[in-house]
C-alpha cells in the first residue's frame, strides 16, 4: 500500500478515497467547528477518542493545513479497510515507521486513551504519543473532539486545539483539560448558537427547517 501511495493510479485512488471522507463528513454532519492554531512542522497529535468520525476529524484537520498526516489504527482496522493506508494511516505496532515519517515532516496521529470511550472525562493514556514525539524530537498537540447532537437535525463536529507541548509535557493533564473545556463551553452555549472563539471550517447538511426556510420567506 506505502508503494501504491507514490504512484499515479496510488495518488488518483488516494484522492477518491479522500473525496469519500469529506462527502461522509458533509452528509452526516450539520458543521465542524475549530477553535485554535495549529504550530508549523511535523507533531504528534493526541486526541481524546468517543465517535466515529474521529479518523475523519484528523485527516479533515491536516487536509485543512495542507499536511501529510499519519493515523496510528489498531492492525484488525486496517485490515478491514486496507485503502486507509492511502491516506497514511498505519498500524499502531508500527511504531519506527512512524518515527521515520515524523523525521520526514509528516504529523502523526493517535488516540491515546487506546480505545473508543463513551463521552465523558478523558481516560488514562498509554505513553506512545510522549514515546514518539520524544523520539522524533517534535511537539505534542492535544486535541479535544466532541461529535454532539444539539439543537439541529444532524450532529456537529467541535475540535478545541490546545498549546503545543514538549515531549515530556504534561499530555494526560493538557489533553484533559481542554476536553474539560470544551465540554463546558458546549454546556453553556445555546444550542443553535456556534460557541464564542469557534469558527464553522467545513459546512454540512442543514436541518429540513433550515432547508426550507428561504421557501417559507418567500411566501410570506
Amino acid at each position: 500500500m506505502e508503494a501504491l501511495r507514490a504512484r499515479p493510479f496510488g495518488k488518483l485512488l488516494s484522492a477518491i478515497v479522500g473525496g469519500f471522507l469529506l462527502l461522509s463528513l458533509k452528509g452526516s454532519l450539520r458543521g465542524v467547528y475549530l477553535k485554535g492554531e495549529v504550530p508549523k512542522g511535523p507533531l504528534v497529535l493526541a486526541m481524546n477518542h468517543h465517535s466515529f468520525f474521529d479518523g475523519h476529524l484528523v485527516w479533515f484537520l491536516a487536509r485543512r493545513h495542507g499536511h501529510p498526516v499519519s493515523l496510528l489504527v489498531a492492525e484488525e482496522n486496517l485490515k478491514a479497510f486496507p485503502v486507509l493506508g492511502l491516506l497514511g494511516a498505519l498500524e499502531a505496532r508500527r511504531v519506527r515507521e512512524a518515527l521515520r515519517r515524523l523525521r520526514e515532516g509528516t504529523w502523526v496521529a493517535l488516540f491515546p486513551e487506546g480505545e473508543m470511550r463513551y463521552p465523558g472525562p478523558l481516560g488514562p493514556l498509554r505513553p506512545g504519543a510522549a514515546w514518539l514525539a520524544k523520539g522524533a524530537g517534535v511537539p505534542l498537540l492535544p486535541v479535544a473532539s466532541r461529535v454532539v447532537l444539539r439543537g439541529f437535525e444532524h450532529p456537529e463536529a467541535f475540535l478545541l486545539l490546545g498549546k503545543p507541548l514538549p515531549p515530556e509535557g504534561d499530555l494526560e493533564g493538557a489533553l484533559g483539560g481542554v476536553l474539560q473545556e470544551l465540554d463546558e463551553t458546549l454546556r453553556k452555549t445555546h444550542p443553535r448558537e456556534v460557541p464564542e472563539g469557534f469558527r464553522e471550517v467545513l459546512r454540512g447538511r442543514r436541518s429540513l427547517e433550515e432547508r426550507v426556510l428561504p421557501l417559507v420567506r418567500l411566501f410570506r
